[in-house]
C-alpha cells in the first residue's frame, strides 16, 4: 500500500524516512514527497560504444557535466544521467519508487529511476538517487538545477527485508553522491 502523506511524516519523525533537505511545505504531496534536479549530469561521449559487458568505467563512455547551477539542456533524442538534489535514506521495511512529473512530461522530457528504491537504502550513507533523463521533444529542454523533477512514493513492506540495500555486498551504488553508470 503506499504511504499517505502523514504516514510519510510520521515515518521521518521516527526516522524511518530521511530525506535531506525536506520542507513538508514545498515537497509533501497527498502520498508522495517531489525530489528537486542536481546540477551535474553524466552524458555519453558521442561515438563511443557502451558494451555492458566491457570497460564501461565512467570516463571511457560519458563525461560528467556540471553546470554551476545554470540549466542544461537536453538535446532531442540524448540520455543523460542526472540526480536528485536530496539525499535519501529509508528503513528496511520500506520500499519506494519514483516516477516522473507530469509536468515534465508534457515537456517530452522522460524521467526514469530504475523504477524501484529498494529497503535499507541509504542505511550506511544517505545517497542521492540517481535518474535516467531522455528528451523525446523534437526542439531542445532547459532543465533547471533545483527544478521538481521526480516524485518519491513509499510503500511499507508487510515485514522488514532480511537484508537492505546497502547491507547486501552485491550493492553497486550504496552512498552515491554524483551520476554513476
Amino acid at each position: 500500500m503506499l504511504m499517505s502523506d502523514k504516514e510519510i511524516l510520521e515515518a521521518i519523525r521516527k526516522g524511518e524516512i530521511s530525506i535531506d533537505p525536506f520542507s513538508a511545505k514545498d515537497m509533501l504531496g497527498p502520498c508522495s514527497v517531489d525530489l528537486h534536479l542536481l546540477d551535474e549530469f553524466r552524458v555519453f561521449k558521442m561515438g563511443r560504444v557502451v558494451d555492458p559487458q566491457g570497460d564501461n568505467s565512467k570516463d571511457t563512455v560519458t563525461e560528467l557535466i556540471g553546470t554551476g547551477g545554470k540549466p542544461f539542456i537536453i538535446a532531442p533524442g540524448q540520455f543523460t544521467l542526472a540526480s536528485t538534489v536530496e539525499k535519501v535514506a529509508i528503513a528496511k521495511d520500506i520500499a519506494a519508487t519514483l516516477e516522473g512529473r507530469s509536468s515534465i512530461a508534457r515537456l517530452g522530457i522522460m524521467v526514469h529511476a530504475a523504477g524501484l528504491v529498494n529497503p535499507g537504502t541509504g542505511l550506511v550513507k544517505p545517497s542521492r538517487l540517481t535518474l535516467e533523463v531522455s528528451c523525446q521533444n523534437s526542439s531542445p529542454v532547459k532543465l533547471y538545477p533545483g527544478m521538481k523533477i521526480v516524485q518519491i512514493i513509499f510503500h511499507r513492506l508487510s515485514e522488514k527485508a532480511a537484508v537492505g540495500y546497502d547491507e547486501r555486498k552485491t550493492s553497486r551504488f550504496v552512498g552515491q553522491d554524483k551520476p554513476i553508470l
